[in-house]
């Protein structure tokens, strides 16, 4: 059984003035402008249709927090413009298990942004939202994805044969798996 929550979407600090805050209607136009990126678009799970669909998405992660069905953050300069997106979306609530996915704007790759946001956001699940097992996937040649997860401490399981299919150009694709258990040590001690 899961804890009770607060209502209220948690802030999270993270570095060089940026944080994690919750989804407005305002990231939708961002938010599909960020999927025109290549590197977000070669790797999104979904892109997303038009505008519509965008505020439908932005809808959907704004209230997943409030329904117990997860947490979803905006990355953003102090509740500024989108530069990116951190979703833990809950799988099974009886087991206490979810996934969680990422993706960051050019202009705030490579600076420790996207494992810190990992890192803090995982923290935060598995304490106050009483997960015990978070799964994240990525593309094999995702080398920079399975550097953020080791250095948040997601332990790599395996390869998923064929186990995401990418829109951008209909691809099947072998992922990488890892995982973070309540039980692993936190890699921020």
């Amino acid at each position: 059984m899961r804890p009770v929550v607060a209502r209220k979407h948690p802030r999270i600090e993270l570095v060089d003035g940026l944080e994690l805050r919750g989804w407005r209607q305002d990231d939708a136009a961002p938010f599909l402008i960020a999927q025109r990126d290549p590197l977000v678009a070669r790797y999104a799970g979904f892109l997303l249709a038009d505008r519509a669909d965008a505020l439908q998405t932005v809808q959907r992660y704004a209230a997943a927090y409030a329904d117990g069905d997860g947490v979803a953050w905006a990355v953003s300069a102090h509740g500024g413009d989108l530069l990116g997106s951190l979703r833990f979306a809950l799988h099974d609530s009886g087991l206490g298990c979810g996934s969680v996915g990422y993706w960051l704007a050019p202009e705030v790759r490579g600076r420790g942004v996207a494992s810190t946001a990992l890192l803090l956001g995982t923290r935060f699940v598995l304490e106050r939202l009483g997960w015990h097992r978070i799964e994240l996937s990525h593309a094999v040649e995702n080398e920079r994805s399975c550097a953020v997860a080791r250095r948040a401490g997601y332990r790599a399981e395996g390869v998923l044969r064929d186990g995401m299919r990418y829109p951008v150009d209909d691809r099947w694709s072998d992922e990488h798996l890892h995982a973070r258990l309540v039980t692993d040590p936190d890699p921020l001690g």
